[in-house]
């Protein structure tokens, strides 16, 4: 009686081995590029976040300490803001080409990094006229969207910041 004393693997094995371990590198590849794609996306909204607060938090600052006068736009639709600041004179904050301009005594600084557009900004102000016996507010609507990637996100801010006049607190 002879043995057969070989061992291994058949063909069948193999090529369903081979079939079961194919399935898995394929769902495993495409969750990684779905995850890569998610980080993307992440980084994407960070920026424009980041972006986002800074500036609204540079242009609230301003204005608190500013006078705003004369300027009522209570359905938000004034595309610009003229405030006076009492350190750097007239400020006006507009928004070209998606580019958000400070322009303080005549020099102009761009606000909006490169890698973000805005695609929105009105202001709401209210208070502002010289009868009306009301703090003067303004109500900034901002909508900023990244330039670079493959998916354009867009994020909307909004805030309300109250003018004071500094030099009548003291």
């Amino acid at each position: 009686m002879l043995k057969n004393s070989q061992k291994g693997f058949t063909l069948v094995e193999i090529i369903i081995s081979a079939f079961v371990f194919s399935i898995i590198a394929i769902t495993v590849s495409g969750l990684f590029i779905q995850i890569l794609a998610l980080q993307r996306r992440a980084f994407a909204s960070q920026k424009i976040q980041e972006n986002g607060l800074f500036i609204m938090e540079l242009m609230s600052r301003e204005i608190r300490v500013s006078q705003i006068q004369n300027q009522e736009s209570l359905n938000c639709t004034a595309p610009s803001l003229i405030i006076n600041h009492p350190v750097n004179g007239t400020v006006t904050y507009t928004l070209t080409n998606g580019v958000l301009k400070r322009t303080a005594d005549g020099v102009v600084t761009d606000l909006s990094s490169s890698t973000v557009a805005f695609s929105r900004l009105n202001f709401c102000i209210m208070g502002s006229g010289p009868t009306d016996d009301q703090q003067a507010r303004v109500t900034i609507l901002a909508s900023i969207q990244n330039k670079t990637g493959k998916e354009i996100l867009t994020t909307s801010f909004e805030t309300t910041v109250s003018s004071r006049d500094v030099q009548t607190e003291f």
